[in-house]
């Protein structure tokens, strides 16, 4: 009889515990699917700022090659040779010998960080498929997929940083076979302790990718806010001399309002509310007194910065597939 109760009593728990598990897989789907699409954005983002960046840097070297006679159109040493592994131009100053060579076309200007991103949106991905899977064997699979993203991850961020390289466990199944009688309660509860695994151990990696991309500070950018500078300038020179044109005024207004997305969208401040984003999230998941709110607040800000650095990624796209004004 006594066995008999302690046995209901610790279905009962159980189920109570597996109840509570499914309540908090739902909670968690929106946020990690938020910081996943940020992640997203934020990747789409650098591809365009690096493709606007490049193609800018690019005209800016063939404008040098074709004027500046002090300059060596040539090739490296060792390429373009039979057995090769490249083959390229570039350009190399002879007034000022210690200047490097310029490969041209030149290569991505923000070609680390756009493997660095790629990674971490691969990551989000997996940690988003863990509360999207419909099973536990699934679950487990995406968060043993997400661990193994962030060992990619380590290892790209120590050969950029190097200040040592950072070994990610390999995911273990969170949960014994004791529950499997409650399906779907069973795969909520995988669900939650995978999460809590897959983000603690990934957060050092997260963080360490954040602090690289403040580090980097986005020199690509530098290329945009020069030309972005002086556009604006004379736009705004142009209405000054024209005060009665409406054109003109319009393409002062667009022309300031391009420069300035630039200006305030402060790509290096994404970064940070991304890594601030998943240390809030790993936090709440593994301290059981923690509600997830902060969590969703730092998701939230992170997603709202990353479609800030969207929006202006793109105009810079649109921008530079312009065709180039006439000159006068």
């Amino acid at each position: 009889m006594l066995r008999t109760v302690l046995s209901r009593r610790s279905g009962a728990a159980v189920s109570l515990a597996l109840s509570l598990a499914a309540c908090q897989a739902a909670d968690l789907a929106k946020p990690i699917a938020t910081f996943a699409d940020a992640t997203t954005a934020v990747s789409s983002a650098l591809h365009d700022l690096d493709t606007a960046a490049t193609e800018t840097y690019a005209q800016r070297l063939a404008e040098r090659a074709r004027s500046d006679l002090s300059l060596a159109v040539t090739m490296d040493k060792d390429d373009c040779r039979f057995k090769s592994a490249r083959c390229r131009i570039v350009l190399i100053s002879t007034a000022s010998p210690a200047e490097p060579p310029q490969p041209y076309p030149p290569d991505p200007v923000l070609g680390d960080m756009l493997v660095v991103m790629d990674e971490v949106h691969a990551y989000a991905q997996n940690l988003a498929a863990v509360v999207a899977d419909d099973s536990a064997t699934q679950a487990q699979a995406s968060a043993a997929a997400a661990v193994a993203s962030a060992q990619t991850l380590a290892n790209t961020v120590a050969a950029l940083d190097k200040k040592g390289t950072i070994t990610v466990p390999d995911f273990a199944t969170p949960v014994g076979p004791a529950v499997s009688w409650l399906v779907g309660a069973y795969a909520n509860e995988v669900k939650l302790r995978a999460l809590r695994s897959a983000t603690a151990k990934a957060d050092p990696v997260i963080q360490r990718a954040a602090l690289l991309f403040g580090d980097a500070a986005f020199l690509g950018t530098d290329i945009q806010r020069t030309d972005l500078s002086a556009a604006a300038r004379k736009k705004i020179d142009d209405f000054s001399h024209d005060r009665g044109n409406d054109a003109k005024l319009a393409d002062a207004v667009a022309a300031a309002r391009a420069y300035d997305d630039l200006l305030t969208a402060k790509p290096v401040d994404t970064f940070k509310k991304m890594g601030e984003a998943h240390a809030a999230l790993t936090k709440a998941l593994n301290d059981p007194d923690l509600s997830l709110s902060s969590a969703i607040a730092a998701i939230e800000s992170f997603a709202q910065q990353a479609q800030q650095l969207s929006a202006v990624a793109k105009a810079l796209a649109a921008l530079n597939a312009k065709p180039p004004e006439a000159s006068p």
